[in-house]
């Protein structure tokens, strides 16, 4: 993300993809809800565990829900180190979506 001030609408909307994230996780991934909901950006993707299967039920449901589509290499989880990493596509792919919308 580019040139977006801190408390910036792009922050509210990566805040709300975190937290959307982390129900995510917590609902279809089986992520103990201690460990999603104290997830940062700057956490270890090691820490959540994920495999691809699992990672792909994050990127499928930010799909259905979002109306957008993402390529099959952002759902390998080799590709990210930190959560933060990870939320980069995510929600780079949801604020595409709205703007395809508008």
């Amino acid at each position: 993300m580019t040139g977006n001030p801190p408390d910036g609408p792009a922050s509210t909307d990566r805040a709300a993809v975190l937290d959307e994230m982390r129900t995510v996780l917590v609902e279809q991934c089986e992520t103990p809800p201690e460990v999603a909901h104290g997830l940062t950006e700057d956490d270890p993707m090691s820490r959540l565990g994920l495999d691809s299967l699992t990672l792909a039920y994050v990127f499928t449901h930010f799909e259905q829900r979002h109306e957008v589509t993402f390529d099959n290499d952002d759902i390998d989880p080799q590709r990210y180190r930190t959560v933060g990493e990870l939320l980069d596509v995510i929600a780079a792919g949801v604020a595409a979506g709205a703007a395809e919308a508008r």
